[in-house]
């Protein structure tokens, strides 16, 4: 049975996802640090009932940097700590839309050794941890690397049922910022270097992990998703009952690849989680596995 593990499901794009995922049926588990906030955020949702919540989700209070959270999670077994090798049921999907708070600033920080100064500064993007996708992401790999080596009988077995890894990264990260439209490019520059930079070791991360082949935990690949600016809330559109969970709009979205990214301005918050949703959760997510999927609309 899918079951499908989400981080940062308090933000946006994910629990939109996540929303979806639970309205077509799908057992899910998802780690946050306020479990009411997450609760309280699915039932804002069209078509959610506590019942839905109450059958197919189970929400694991903790936090997304510390990989005990992480292991309890990831391991569907209801106590992990009794089960013994070679038993371990894992979740068959991640997905992961954690970031920073985001909050405008003025200032920066003085290049000074002896004191820590402010100085004046042109708008930009400051983030309430900017390493936050950075750490949960060696999180997230440290988490899987100690499944691998102490929930399965061999390496080969935990890579038989590896889940596969999807993550919400951003525009704007290519040489020139590319896959931004042109007149959009300044801004990013200005306004958003801390929150991008954080997403780029996020991506460097995984990268450097893929690159261990056989010997990696990500054996089931990965996807990055690249939406371009995100807007709106994390509320979805559903169709009338008897349509499955899906909602409207996604014939709005245009794909694109780094090697020919679809660019465009903004795209909403609730369509990033449905498009994930139908490729990734419903879809599988093997025709976009190594890439960098940029939508927008």
């Amino acid at each position: 049975m899918t079951t499908v593990a989400f981080f940062g499901a308090t933000g946006g794009c994910a629990n939109a996802c996540l929303t979806y995922t639970l309205l077509d049926g799908y057992n899910a588990r998802a780690l946050a640090r306020t479990p009411s906030k997450l609760t309280t955020m699915l039932l804002s949702q069209p078509g959610m009932t506590p019942e839905i919540i109450s059958r197919q989700l189970e929400i694991i209070e903790g936090d997304a940097t510390d990989v005990d959270s992480i292991l309890k999670t990831l391991i569907t077994n209801s106590n992990p700590q009794n089960a013994p090798n070679g038993t371990c049921t894992l979740v068959t999907s991640i997905i992961s839309g954690l970031g920073g708070t985001p909050a405008i600033s003025f200032t920066k920080e003085a290049k000074c050794a002896k004191t820590q100064l402010r100085m004046p500064a042109l708008p930009h993007i400051q983030l309430s941890n900017p390493h936050i996708t950075e750490q949960t992401t060696s999180a997230l790999l440290g988490a899987l690397a100690k499944i691998a080596s102490t929930r399965f009988d061999s390496f080969e077995a935990y890579r038989a049922v590896a889940p596969r890894v999807t993550v919400i990264s951003t525009t704007g990260n290519l040489p020139g910022n590319k896959d931004v439209p042109f007149w959009f490019r300044p801004m990013y520059s200005v306004l958003l270097p801390i929150p991008h930079a954080d997403k780029l070791q996020m991506e460097r991360l995984l990268e450097k992990e893929i690159g261990l082949g056989d010997a990696g935990v990500l054996a089931a690949g990965v996807v990055v998703v690249r939406p371009s600016l995100l807007t709106g809330e994390h509320q979805v559109h559903v169709h009338e009952a008897g349509e499955g969970g899906e909602g409207v709009g996604l014939e709005k979205v245009r794909v694109g690849t780094t090697k020919a990214p679809a660019i465009g301005y903004t795209i909403s918050r609730a369509l990033v989680g449905e498009w994930i949703f139908k490729e990734i959760v419903k879809g599988g997510g093997g025709k976009w596995v190594g890439e960098k999927v940029t939508i927008t609309t």
